[in-house]
């Protein structure tokens, strides 16, 4: 998120900026960043810590852009 511009600290922020253009996936950012706050507790099965992994995929794959975009800018 960082080299895509975004902030890495303060999740708020990090929420409120990714809305702008990446809002179809933002819900995956939610329920990834709940799972490993269960994660943080010791709530979280190995299950829950796959599904993050899924969800975090999904926003991931929205930043670099489907269509590879991203490596044109470079």
């Amino acid at each position: 998120m960082g080299e895509r511009g975004y902030p890495t600290e303060d999740y708020r922020q990090q929420v409120a900026d990714l809305s702008v253009r990446h809002g179809s996936t933002l819900d995956h950012y939610r329920t990834a960043h709940d799972i490993k706050g269960r994660h943080d507790e010791s709530h979280a099965t190995t299950e829950d810590l796959r599904e993050a992994m899924v969800h975090y995929r999904s926003l991931f794959e929205d930043l670099l852009g489907k269509d590879g975009e991203h490596r044109n800018r470079n």
